[in-house]
């Protein structure tokens, strides 16, 4: 007879429809600027929180959620900032190919000028670029300090070849968790004629590698995904409909990987991040359009995404 585990979570994250309006959100992030380590920085800003029932049938609030405002939401000037990266970048490849080194003479720079002013990317708008990407990170909360629990985020290139090949906009997520030496790669899945989305990903817990399978249910009242590891439902997360912001109770109980910290703070992090689901597949499909169009430069990717893809092995 297989062990049976009376392991059990039950967590409730709680996402503000509107953070910048939230009243506990100046003294949260008040105590963020002590948090122990760089994760929360001037750019993010408190999103949400989480709450675990404990043995008294109570809920506490244990945790805190901050997004990447500089990336998700980009103001104005950080979108010239950028896009004057981009210009600058252009300009160096088109006088290189006219003359890799030293200075233009008088004819090299008539054909310069006659080739930015025709240059698409010289040419872009502010408009024209697509830089938003996801980034939520999970703090512990304390009386006296925020302790970082872990950070999902979004990996746009991924997405467009998978968007791509599927022919569905596909999102795909990355986690990174305290002390864990593997990263996390969720991945959205296409099935032929599902249209609710279902997630997949593996999880190495002491010396075994879970398969975890996140599937949206047809028909409920908010997005419901059922969890499964190597098949198995364990839990269910319950998105609530009747709520202001993207609200969700998460549910599981009987399975070894309960009793992990970081593979709750992952399904968490997963949790909070189903309300920025619906902008984030606009997005995709944005950049799908751009990359299929030959307009690939459309999409800006940033160093930070690009270091998720290091390769570890390759020489200096």
């Amino acid at each position: 007879m297989a062990p049976q585990f009376q392991n059990q979570c039950n967590r409730y994250v709680d996402m503000w429809a509107m953070p910048g309006l939230h009243p506990t959100n100046i003294e949260i992030l008040q105590k963020l600027k002590t948090a122990d380590s760089n994760h929360f920085t001037k750019e993010m800003n408190a999103v949400g929180t989480v709450s675990e029932l404990d043995s008294d049938d109570v809920w506490q609030q244990t945790h805190l959620i901050g997004v990447r405002t500089d990336v998700w939401a980009p103001d104005q000037s950080e979108l010239n900032s950028a896009l004057k990266r981009i210009k600058k970048r252009r300009l160096v490849e088109l006088r290189k190919k006219i003359k890799r080194t030293g200075r233009l003479n008088e004819k090299q720079n008539e054909v310069l000028q006659e080739q930015t002013a025709t240059d698409d990317v010289l040419n872009m708008e502010v408009g024209d670029i697509e830089k938003r990407r996801l980034v939520l990170k999970l703090f512990k909360n304390s009386t006296q300090r925020m302790r970082w629990c872990g950070t999902i985020e979004e990996v746009t290139t991924s997405e467009i070849h998978n968007s791509i090949g599927s022919k569905r906009n596909l999102i795909t997520l990355m986690v990174n968790l305290p002390d864990v030496q593997f990263v996390t790669t969720i991945q959205e899945n296409h099935r032929t004629l599902r249209y609710p989305a279902t997630f997949s990903f593996c999880f190495h817990d002491q010396g075994q590698m879970w398969h975890i399978n996140l599937k949206q249910r047809w028909v409920s009242l908010g997005p419901d995904f059922d969890l499964l590891i190597n098949g198995q439902n364990v839990g269910l997360v319950d998105g609530k409909l009747m709520c202001f912001g993207s609200d969700s109770y998460i549910d599981m109980e009987n399975h070894p990987l309960l009793s992990d910290t970081n593979f709750l703070n992952l399904i968490t992090l997963f949790t909070a991040s189903i309300g920025y689901h619906k902008a984030m597949r606009k997005s995709i499909g944005r950049r799908v359009k751009a990359t299929l169009a030959g307009q690939s430069y459309r999409h800006l990717i940033e160093d930070e995404e690009l270091r998720l893809r290091h390769n570890g092995r390759a020489a200096a």
